[in-house]
């Protein structure tokens, strides 16, 4: 049973339900210590501003600091059901979406989507095992000029991933895919007793001389696309959905920004069986959001 509207709504209705979400969130309870006083309190909310008081020595807390939140005018509420779309639709949200919703322009929106894309970034600690599928796919980041249409061109740009069946997927956009890219990429998300599958494009037929002896090879040219268990059809059908996602909602995205949208199509791939929790997820990555570089 997914997360419907009519809920989200029942439980964020105003601006206020989602700050008391972020205080209990990043600071615990109501009923707790306060850290400029050292005696037991609790905390009442100010009403004129996006803050918690202590009711013995007035200090203050700020929930939103050091989130997407921060020093944005945009009701919480807003931003809440952004983030709601953005986990509950397939193929995600275009800020021109976004800005004919509110009502709030078209920077304001862009900037919403962006920084809850950022919220999106996977920190992956843990090695893919198992059946694991490496493919590489180009990305257009605009128009293309004449006679610019091949793999590796001007404006495209190439996304490398790899991918664990039934489990999770990793990918990133690569300055070229090279042995000197994709060997480092290899060695940090995938482990050496992995079942590797990827078809016959040469940068992987060294892949057993690095350490990764059980490689099977998919040959695409002579129409061969399942060998006993060796297969690409979960990774392709993971780039499926991430140039649907896109082309289809949002037509064409900047080489600047193509990371963030790759980033949301893993997070989105990564919680495809948590369809109640997708959304419950994302909020709960604000307890410990820490604000990255921009691409």
């Amino acid at each position: 049973m997914k997360y419907t509207l009519q809920e989200f709504l029942k439980e964020y209705p105003n601006d206020a339900a989602c700050l008391d979400r972020v205080f209990k969130l990043r600071f615990g309870d109501m009923q707790r210590v306060c850290p400029c006083c050292g005696k037991e309190t609790t905390f009442r909310r100010v009403v004129t501003r996006r803050s918690y008081q202590c009711r013995l020595c007035y200090h203050q807390l700020y929930p939103t600091a050091n989130t997407p939140f921060n020093k944005t005018r945009t009701p919480l509420n807003y931003w809440f059901y952004v983030m709601y779309l953005m986990t509950t639709t397939r193929n995600g949200v275009a800020s021109t979406e976004v800005q004919r919703a509110l009502g709030v322009t078209y920077k304001t929106a862009h900037k919403m989507t962006t920084q809850i894309r950022k919220l999106m970034q996977e920190d992956h600690k843990i090695k893919l095992r198992g059946y694991v599928e490496i493919d590489e796919t180009y990305v257009s980041t605009g128009k293309s000029k004449k006679g610019d249409t091949g793999r590796g061109t001007e404006s495209k740009k190439p996304v490398f991933a790899v991918v664990e069946r039934l489990g999770e997927v990793r990918a990133t956009v690569m300055p070229e895919i090279t042995i000197k890219h994709t060997d480092k990429y290899l060695q940090k998300h995938v482990s050496k007793d992995a079942h590797i599958s990827t078809d016959e494009f040469p940068l992987y037929n060294g892949l057993k001389k690095r350490g990764f002896i059980n490689h099977g090879v998919i040959k695409h040219a002579m129409e061969e696309y399942r060998k006993g268990e060796t297969s690409t059809n979960t990774i392709e059908g993971f780039f499926s959905q991430l140039k649907r996602m896109i082309f289809g909602t949002h037509i064409h995205v900047s080489e600047q920004h193509l990371q963030k949208y790759v980033d949301e199509a893993v997070f989105r791939y990564n919680h495809r069986f948590k369809d109640v929790d997708m959304f419950g997820c994302l909020v709960l990555r604000l307890i410990d959001y820490q604000e990255k570089p921009s691409l």
